[in-house]
């Protein structure tokens, strides 16, 4: 059993589980305001997760003298999936929008169905949650770009600009994707897996940022387990979802969030950044039919383009 303080973000004695729901159960609810609207936390279970929000709480700020914090760096939905989250153990993602190629008016649907919630707070496990692992960018079922193992490379050597060169290289690229490992335990909660889309049709832009939102939310509270938990959730859609060419506007939005919301990716950790650079190497001729974003590509995006150039590099190493 791993040591409570490697697999936590507090360092919390070790303790029976019907002291650690004690615990949660009477602690005092702490008020977070996030656009306007009151969210009543346990203190106790926020303290587990989050060291930054633990201060904010108990610490010297001026929200612990006065009782409750006001967000203003978060949007509803994404502390609303928080909340889910650290009470249930899981979160609902974002909607689907059903937009009609002849009619701008979208209508929503469910994305997915997560379990009936069942009223009662979850305390914390009789064995925490391993901490996150870190993959290497090498790792063969990482997001990094090392050769995935699909078998011996030819030595024929390819003509410049070799289409079968070229097609090899995306479906490698595709399938170190696809073959990309869980390393957060989704405790004994049966949440559905994401449904792949059915047309051009279904907008999954909502779909796409709850999860990079919360990501975003997540590491700047040092909250690791959810910060892991968002990442996998987005990989695991991107890697069923169709890039029709109505759709690539999905795709440009979540890369304009994460690229005004992120900081450069650190060698060797898996964020983000490494995630969608990895996707828009293999959907690179869908995108770039894409005027918008041939734009952020090389007008807006030097930042991209540095992070897919790095990418092609590693490749031809």
């Amino acid at each position: 059993m791993p040591d409570s303080s490697e697999s936590h973000p507090l360092d919390l004695q070790p303790s029976s589980s019907s002291t650690k729901a004690s615990e949660v159960y009477t602690s005092t609810p702490f008020k977070f305001v996030v656009e306007g609207n009151a969210f009543y936390l346990h203190a106790a279970l926020v303290s587990r997760h989050s060291r930054p929000l633990d201060r904010m709480m108990n610490g010297d700020m001026s929200e612990a003298q006065k009782g409750y914090a006001v967000l203003e760096d978060v949007d509803e939905g994404t502390f609303g999936r928080f909340t889910e989250w650290a009470y249930e153990g899981y979160y609902t993602s974002g909607e689907v929008i059903l937009r009609s190629l002849d009619n701008p008016t979208p209508e929503r649907i469910v994305e997915e169905e997560a379990p009936e919630p069942t009223g009662e707070l979850l305390p914390p496990d009789d064995e925490p949650l391993p901490p996150p692992e870190v993959m290497p960018i090498d790792s063969e079922y990482g997001w990094g770009f090392g050769q995935p193992s699909l078998g011996k490379k030819s030595k024929k050597k390819h003509g410049k600009g070799d289409d079968s060169t070229i097609v090899t290289s995306r479906t490698q690229l595709k399938e170190s994707f696809i073959r990309r490992k869980a390393t957060v335990r989704r405790d004994s909660i049966s949440v559905p897996p994401p449904h792949p889309n059915q047309g051009p049709e279904e907008d999954y832009t909502g779909v796409f940022l709850s999860h990079a939102q919360l990501y975003v939310f997540a590491e700047k509270y040092d909250i690791q387990t959810l910060r892991t938990l968002a990442l996998e959730n987005l990989q695991n859609i991107l890697a069923i979802f169709t890039l029709y060419e109505e759709r690539t506007g999905d795709i440009i939005s979540l890369l304009r969030y994460i690229y005004a919301n992120t900081s450069e990716p650190i060698d060797g950790i898996e964020d983000l950044r490494t995630l969608l650079t990895h996707y828009v190497g293999y959907e690179m001729d869908t995108l770039m039919k894409d005027e918008d974003f041939r734009d952020l590509m090389i007008t807006d995006g030097g930042a991209l383009l540095g992070d897919f150039m790095k990418m092609v590099m590693k490749r031809i190493r």
